[in-house]
Protein backbone atom coordinates (compact mmCIF):
# COMPACT_ATOMS: atom_id res chain seq x y z
CA UNK A 1 0.00 0.00 0.00
CA UNK A 2 2.83 2.40 0.86
CA UNK A 3 4.37 1.75 -2.53
CA UNK A 4 1.07 2.57 -4.27
CA UNK A 5 0.56 5.77 -2.24
CA UNK A 6 4.15 6.82 -2.90
CA UNK A 7 3.66 6.16 -6.60
CA UNK A 8 0.42 8.19 -6.73
CA UNK A 9 2.10 11.08 -4.89
CA UNK A 10 5.01 10.99 -7.33
CA UNK A 11 2.63 11.15 -10.31
CA UNK A 12 0.79 14.19 -8.95
CA UNK A 13 4.04 15.85 -7.92
CA UNK A 14 5.39 15.50 -11.45
CA UNK A 15 2.24 17.22 -12.85
CA UNK A 16 1.53 20.08 -10.43
CA UNK A 17 -1.70 22.00 -10.85
CA UNK A 18 -1.22 25.33 -12.57
CA UNK A 19 -2.02 28.26 -10.32
CA UNK A 20 -4.52 30.72 -11.73
CA UNK A 21 -2.54 33.71 -13.06
CA UNK A 22 -3.50 37.29 -12.31
CA UNK A 23 -5.34 39.28 -14.96
CA UNK A 24 -2.72 40.83 -17.24
CA UNK A 25 -3.45 43.32 -20.03
CA UNK A 26 -0.84 44.50 -22.53
CA UNK A 27 -1.32 47.42 -24.92
CA UNK A 28 0.28 48.18 -28.27
CA UNK A 29 -0.36 50.83 -30.93
CA UNK A 30 0.12 50.92 -34.71
CA UNK A 31 0.25 54.21 -36.57
CA UNK A 32 -2.12 54.18 -39.57
CA UNK A 33 -2.72 57.84 -40.53
CA UNK A 34 -1.52 61.40 -39.96
CA UNK A 35 -2.80 64.96 -40.28
CA UNK A 36 -6.41 65.52 -41.34
CA UNK A 37 -8.69 68.10 -39.77
CA UNK A 38 -7.31 69.12 -36.40
CA UNK A 39 -3.79 67.79 -37.11
CA UNK A 40 -4.02 64.32 -35.61
CA UNK A 41 -2.12 61.12 -35.63
CA UNK A 42 -4.42 58.11 -35.91
CA UNK A 43 -3.40 54.93 -34.09
CA UNK A 44 -4.96 51.49 -33.81
CA UNK A 45 -4.61 50.28 -30.25
CA UNK A 46 -4.78 46.58 -29.39
CA UNK A 47 -5.31 45.53 -25.78
CA UNK A 48 -4.63 41.85 -25.08
CA UNK A 49 -6.23 40.48 -21.89
CA UNK A 50 -5.52 37.01 -20.49
CA UNK A 51 -8.72 37.25 -18.42
CA UNK A 52 -6.94 35.64 -15.47
CA UNK A 53 -6.40 32.45 -17.48
CA UNK A 54 -3.47 30.47 -18.87
CA UNK A 55 -5.17 29.83 -22.20
CA UNK A 56 -7.88 32.42 -22.94
CA UNK A 57 -7.17 35.74 -24.66
CA UNK A 58 -9.44 38.69 -25.31
CA UNK A 59 -8.31 41.31 -27.84
CA UNK A 60 -9.88 44.77 -27.96
CA UNK A 61 -9.10 47.13 -30.83
CA UNK A 62 -9.86 50.85 -30.82
CA UNK A 63 -9.01 53.69 -33.19
CA UNK A 64 -7.69 56.86 -31.55
CA UNK A 65 -7.27 60.35 -33.00
CA UNK A 66 -4.46 61.94 -30.96
CA UNK A 67 -3.60 65.62 -31.11
CA UNK A 68 -0.19 66.30 -32.64
CA UNK A 69 0.11 69.41 -30.50
CA UNK A 70 -0.88 68.12 -27.07
CA UNK A 71 -0.70 64.28 -27.34
CA UNK A 72 -4.19 64.12 -25.85
CA UNK A 73 -6.69 61.62 -27.26
CA UNK A 74 -9.44 63.66 -28.89
CA UNK A 75 -11.62 60.95 -30.48
CA UNK A 76 -11.93 57.21 -29.91
CA UNK A 77 -13.86 54.61 -31.92
CA UNK A 78 -14.29 50.99 -30.70
CA UNK A 79 -13.44 48.73 -33.63
CA UNK A 80 -13.61 45.11 -32.47
CA UNK A 81 -13.55 42.70 -29.55
CA UNK A 82 -12.54 39.07 -30.07
CA UNK A 83 -12.20 36.18 -27.66
CA UNK A 84 -9.99 33.12 -28.07
CA UNK A 85 -11.21 30.52 -25.58
CA UNK A 86 -7.94 28.61 -25.92
CA UNK A 87 -6.78 25.22 -27.20
CA UNK A 88 -8.49 23.33 -24.39
CA UNK A 89 -11.92 24.71 -25.25
CA UNK A 90 -14.37 22.08 -26.48
CA UNK A 91 -16.07 23.63 -29.49
CA UNK A 92 -19.74 23.19 -30.24
CA UNK A 93 -21.92 24.81 -32.87
CA UNK A 94 -23.15 27.39 -30.41
CA UNK A 95 -19.90 27.77 -28.46
CA UNK A 96 -16.90 28.11 -30.80
CA UNK A 97 -13.32 28.66 -29.70
CA UNK A 98 -12.96 31.97 -31.56
CA UNK A 99 -15.68 34.52 -30.91
CA UNK A 100 -16.16 37.96 -32.46
CA UNK A 101 -18.38 39.96 -30.15
CA UNK A 102 -20.98 42.31 -31.65
CA UNK A 103 -20.38 46.07 -31.53
CA UNK A 104 -23.11 48.61 -30.76
CA UNK A 105 -21.82 50.61 -33.74
CA UNK A 106 -19.48 49.17 -36.35
CA UNK A 107 -16.62 51.42 -37.50
CA UNK A 108 -14.14 50.82 -40.29
CA UNK A 109 -10.86 52.52 -39.27
CA UNK A 110 -9.91 53.32 -42.87
CA UNK A 111 -13.28 54.93 -43.52
CA UNK A 112 -13.00 56.95 -40.31
CA UNK A 113 -9.56 58.31 -41.22
CA UNK A 114 -10.75 59.01 -44.77
CA UNK A 115 -13.69 61.16 -43.67
CA UNK A 116 -11.35 63.00 -41.27
CA UNK A 117 -8.97 63.67 -44.18
CA UNK A 118 -6.18 61.61 -42.67
CA UNK A 119 -3.46 60.54 -45.08
CA UNK A 120 -1.21 57.52 -45.24
CA UNK A 121 1.90 58.12 -43.13
CA UNK A 122 5.53 58.20 -44.16
CA UNK A 123 7.69 56.94 -41.32
CA UNK A 124 11.41 57.66 -41.63
CA UNK A 125 12.91 55.94 -38.62
CA UNK A 126 16.05 57.41 -37.11
CA UNK A 127 18.73 55.83 -35.00
CA UNK A 128 19.93 57.47 -31.84
CA UNK A 129 23.43 57.57 -33.30
CA UNK A 130 22.50 59.28 -36.58
CA UNK A 131 19.81 61.82 -35.77
CA UNK A 132 18.75 61.81 -32.11
CA UNK A 133 20.51 62.79 -28.90
CA UNK A 134 18.71 62.16 -25.61
CA UNK A 135 19.82 63.69 -22.31
CA UNK A 136 17.69 62.59 -19.37
CA UNK A 137 17.40 63.77 -15.78
CA UNK A 138 14.94 63.19 -12.94
CA UNK A 139 12.27 65.43 -14.49
CA UNK A 140 12.42 64.60 -18.17
CA UNK A 141 14.41 64.18 -21.35
CA UNK A 142 16.00 66.86 -23.50
CA UNK A 143 16.02 65.61 -27.07
CA UNK A 144 18.07 67.10 -29.89
CA UNK A 145 17.15 66.04 -33.43
CA UNK A 146 17.78 67.22 -36.92
CA UNK A 147 15.07 69.63 -37.99
CA UNK A 148 12.27 67.69 -39.74
CA UNK A 149 12.37 67.88 -43.51
CA UNK A 150 10.18 70.15 -45.61
CA UNK A 151 8.39 68.93 -48.73
CA UNK A 152 10.04 71.61 -50.88
CA UNK A 153 13.15 72.37 -48.87
CA UNK A 154 13.57 74.37 -45.66
CA UNK A 155 12.89 78.13 -45.55
CA UNK A 156 15.92 80.36 -45.32
CA UNK A 157 17.33 80.55 -41.83
CA UNK A 158 15.95 77.17 -40.67
CA UNK A 159 18.33 75.72 -38.04
CA UNK A 160 19.80 72.29 -38.84
CA UNK A 161 18.73 70.89 -35.47
CA UNK A 162 15.76 71.38 -33.14
CA UNK A 163 15.46 70.76 -29.38
CA UNK A 164 12.50 69.07 -27.70
CA UNK A 165 11.56 68.53 -24.05
CA UNK A 166 9.66 65.50 -22.71
CA UNK A 167 8.34 66.06 -19.18
CA UNK A 168 8.09 62.70 -17.40
CA UNK A 169 5.31 63.71 -14.98
CA UNK A 170 3.19 65.24 -17.74
CA UNK A 171 3.68 62.25 -20.02
CA UNK A 172 2.83 59.84 -17.20
CA UNK A 173 -0.44 61.69 -16.74
CA UNK A 174 -1.19 61.56 -20.48
CA UNK A 175 -0.56 57.79 -20.58
CA UNK A 176 -2.79 57.15 -17.57
CA UNK A 177 -5.50 59.41 -18.98
CA UNK A 178 -5.37 57.70 -22.39
CA UNK A 179 -5.66 54.22 -20.87
CA UNK A 180 -8.52 55.23 -18.57
CA UNK A 181 -10.38 57.05 -21.35
CA UNK A 182 -10.23 53.98 -23.59
CA UNK A 183 -11.56 51.76 -20.81
CA UNK A 184 -14.37 54.23 -20.14
CA UNK A 185 -15.35 54.43 -23.82
CA UNK A 186 -14.97 50.67 -24.44
CA UNK A 187 -16.03 49.01 -21.20
CA UNK A 188 -14.12 45.90 -20.10
CA UNK A 189 -15.85 42.59 -20.77
CA UNK A 190 -14.17 40.92 -17.80
CA UNK A 191 -12.51 42.19 -14.63
CA UNK A 192 -11.00 39.92 -12.01
CA UNK A 193 -10.54 42.71 -9.47
CA UNK A 194 -9.15 46.21 -9.96
CA UNK A 195 -8.75 47.18 -13.62
CA UNK A 196 -5.01 46.78 -14.39
CA UNK A 197 -5.16 49.71 -16.83
CA UNK A 198 -6.62 52.24 -14.39
CA UNK A 199 -3.76 54.03 -12.60
CA UNK A 200 -1.40 51.07 -13.11
CA UNK A 201 1.38 52.59 -11.01
CA UNK A 202 4.67 53.18 -12.79
CA UNK A 203 7.63 55.51 -12.91
CA UNK A 204 8.39 56.88 -16.36
CA UNK A 205 12.10 57.26 -15.62
CA UNK A 206 12.45 53.73 -14.27
CA UNK A 207 9.84 51.78 -16.24
CA UNK A 208 9.65 53.43 -19.69
CA UNK A 209 11.93 53.59 -22.70
CA UNK A 210 11.95 55.18 -26.13
CA UNK A 211 11.60 52.31 -28.62
CA UNK A 212 12.41 54.42 -31.67
CA UNK A 213 12.07 57.88 -33.17
CA UNK A 214 10.65 58.67 -36.59
CA UNK A 215 9.96 61.63 -38.83
CA UNK A 216 6.30 61.48 -39.78
CA UNK A 217 4.62 63.12 -42.75
CA UNK A 218 1.60 62.58 -44.93
CA UNK A 219 1.95 61.00 -48.37
CA UNK A 220 0.70 64.00 -50.33
CA UNK A 221 2.14 66.50 -52.80
CA UNK A 222 1.21 69.48 -50.63
CA UNK A 223 3.87 71.70 -49.10
CA UNK A 224 4.44 70.65 -45.51
CA UNK A 225 6.98 69.99 -42.84
CA UNK A 226 7.39 66.59 -41.24
CA UNK A 227 7.37 66.19 -37.45
CA UNK A 228 9.13 63.97 -34.96
CA UNK A 229 7.33 61.26 -33.03
CA UNK A 230 8.46 58.43 -30.81
CA UNK A 231 7.07 55.11 -29.70
CA UNK A 232 7.48 54.47 -26.00
CA UNK A 233 6.99 51.31 -23.95
CA UNK A 234 6.36 51.19 -20.19
CA UNK A 235 6.29 48.06 -18.04
CA UNK A 236 7.30 46.65 -14.69
CA UNK A 237 7.03 43.27 -13.01
CA UNK A 238 4.72 44.43 -10.23
CA UNK A 239 1.87 46.49 -11.66
CA UNK A 240 2.16 47.00 -15.41
CA UNK A 241 2.35 44.68 -18.41
CA UNK A 242 3.91 46.27 -21.53
CA UNK A 243 2.06 49.40 -22.66
CA UNK A 244 3.29 50.96 -25.92
CA UNK A 245 2.10 54.31 -27.29
CA UNK A 246 2.99 56.89 -29.93
CA UNK A 247 3.64 60.49 -28.91
CA UNK A 248 4.75 63.52 -30.90
CA UNK A 249 7.66 65.71 -29.83
CA UNK A 250 7.00 69.37 -29.11
CA UNK A 251 9.80 71.78 -30.04
CA UNK A 252 11.16 74.15 -27.43
CA UNK A 253 10.52 77.83 -28.24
Amino acid sequence: MRIIITLIFAIFASHPAQATPPQVISVDESLISVNGFGDFIFVLRESKDNMGSHTRLQTDTVLIARSKETNRDVYLWPISRTLDNGPEHVETEGNPRLVTMPMDVEYNPWHVTYIHHGGLPNQLKATVESAIEVLGNMDGALISAKTPHFAYGPPEGTPPRTSYWVNYAKLTGLIEQSLANARYRFRPFYLEDKDPLIQPGFSFKQDCKFDYFAELSEQTDGEQQAFWATKITCENDATMAPVSMFITLQALP
